[in-house]
């Protein structure tokens, strides 16, 4: 268990270890399949005894830890942690849907998580290329708060994933400074939103597919906003576009 903490994200074997109640009963309302449950009462919060009731009912393996051993595992789960197996979806799975976040070479997984929530909450699903190990990453896992095992999410190569954008045919939204278009001229339909890294911006493999760029208006001194900010922003504009009442006449 301890070498499955150490590892920070996925193994070998597709295993992933979850930290409190909220990521753990996320993924159990998912179907996911979980291998063990490890447990310790004296950290309970709320709803942590009934989950483990629930898996412990449904055959799944379940060990009560002393609680200097549970802290050894985790100081931050509120009593329950558990050992899931994780299948993402597919590449094509993940562009099926109308809009598709692409998170380039994000350096903090934090940042991925947080996307992930955002994603989640109008409707987008989430593809994260060159960033190898980040989307399982404990603080990935933290900041989605649940999401990450209810949005279509998977990770990919750039160039794979470019080419077979490409293929589909999808109109590409670049978010960049540069941009020559406002926040309001993002497609009512399909959309394939590109995010760059937080220091480098959008490398030059999206530049050339983008069929759109767009920049945030911003006062201030500042020329950028954090990564899962400027999604947010994206994202409630498409969300609030697609779900506006439609207005006849002048």
């Amino acid at each position: 268990m301890f070498d499955l903490r150490a590892k920070k994200g996925l193994d070998e074997h597709g295993r992933l270890l979850l930290e409190g109640s909220r990521s753990n009963g996320a993924a159990h309302r998912a179907s996911v399949v979980f291998e063990q449950v490890l447990y310790a009462p004296e950290f309970f919060e709320a709803g942590s005894a009934e989950l483990v009731a629930r898996l412990e009912a449904q055959g799944v393996p379940a060990h009560r830890l002393a609680p200097p051993d549970f802290s050894r595992l985790s100081y931050k789960a509120d009593g329950v942690i558990g050992v899931v197996r994780v299948v993402p979806p597919s590449l094509d799975e993940v562009l099926a849907s109308s809009r598709v976040v692409v998170l380039d070479a994000l350096s903090d997984p934090g940042n991925i998580g947080a996307v992930l929530r955002t994603a989640n909450a109008w409707d987008a699903s989430v593809l994260v290329v060159e960033a190898e190990g980040k989307l399982y990453h404990p603080k990935s896992v933290r900041a989605a708060m649940g999401t990450l095992f209810h949005t279509p999410v998977c990770q990919a190569r750039r160039d794979d994933a470019a080419a077979r954008i490409k293929a589909l045919g999808r109109p590409v939204v670049v978010l960049t400074p540069e941009g020559d278009h406002p926040v309001d001229a993002l497609p009512d339909g399909d959309m394939v939103l590109v995010l760059g890294n937080e220091k480098r911006g959008i490398h030059t493999r999206w530049r050339e597919l983008a069929t759109a760029r767009v920049a945030i208006p911003m006062g201030g001194i500042i020329d950028s906003l954090n990564v899962a900010t400027a999604a947010a922003i994206m994202l409630w504009e498409a969300y609030r576009r697609r779900h506006a009442p439609q207005r006849n006449g002048p």
